[in-house]
């Protein structure tokens, strides 16, 4: 499509750094950067839960640093349908990084709906892909 529409919010909160026995300990960047849905949803799951955990301890860790929460849909239902569930769901990976203490100053959203699906085939093992929330370091 030509015309994208991108919906953007912010918020904010602030972050403690993680100390053991006296001695700061920096958390590690966590290697998924990608919370997934199931289909027609914006409620996170356990393992969403906890890869967002994993990057609240990494941002109090590096509170100079600023992300875009994206919210991605398969492409089933129309484009506007999708760009809303993508803003759902960016926003509910956000709003669980604010109660996790993450300054919501530091959180932007975006939904690109359908418009950047990972894998472009037809079928349940793609759609899944697709129906993502990436993290982005600003």
């Amino acid at each position: 499509c030509s015309s994208k529409k991108e919906v953007a919010h912010t918020s904010d909160t602030s972050s403690k750094p993680t100390v053991t026995s006296g001695v700061k300990t920096a958390a590690k960047k966590p290697t998924t950067n990608s919370v997934y849905f199931a289909f027609d949803s914006s409620e996170l799951n356990a393992a969403g839960k906890a890869t967002l955990g994993a990057y609240a301890a990494w941002l109090n860790d590096h509170n100079g640093v600023t992300i875009t929460v994206e919210g991605n849909c398969d492409q089933r239902g129309s484009r506007e349908y999708n760009l809303a569930l993508g803003d759902r769901r960016a926003e509910s990976a956000r709003a669980f990084l604010v109660d996790l203490g993450i300054d919501a100053s530091r959180l932007t959203t975006i939904s690109y709906g359908e418009e950047r699906p990972v894998d472009p085939r037809q079928n349940e093992e793609a759609w899944a892909k697709n129906r993502r929330g990436p993290f982005v370091v600003n």
